[in-house]
C-alpha cells in the first residue's frame, strides 16, 4: 500500500508517523521509503507499508487509511 510520494525521505518519515498516529493500524507495519528518480523532474520518496501478505490485505488496509481522511493506493506489496 503507497500513501504518498514526497519531497525529501525526511517528509516521508514525518508522514509516516503523522500516519501511525491518526490510523493506529498501521502500527502493525513498517514504513517502506524509496527513492523515484524521474528523468527531468525532481526526486521523490515514495511512502509504503511493508509487511502486507497480498494485493487483498494492501486493498484492505487502503480502505481503512481512506476512511480516515487519508491517501492510500493498494499496490499488493
Amino acid at each position: 500500500a503507497q500513501f504518498g510520494a514526497l519531497n525529501s525521505e525526511e517528509a516521508a518519515r514525518a508522514e509516516w508517523d503523522r500516519l501511525v498516529r491518526r490510523v493506529p493500524e498501521l502500527s502493525a507495519f513498517q514504513p517502506r521509503i524509496s527513492r523515484l528518480e524521474r528523468e527531468g523532474q525532481a526526486t521523490l520518496w515514495r511512502l509504503r507499508a511493508s509487511g502486507l501478505a497480498d494485493s487483498a490485505a494492501a486493498r484492505s488496509l487502503c480502505e481503512t487509511v481512506r476512511a480516515r481522511g487519508f491517501a492510500c493506493v493498494p499496490s499488493g506489496t
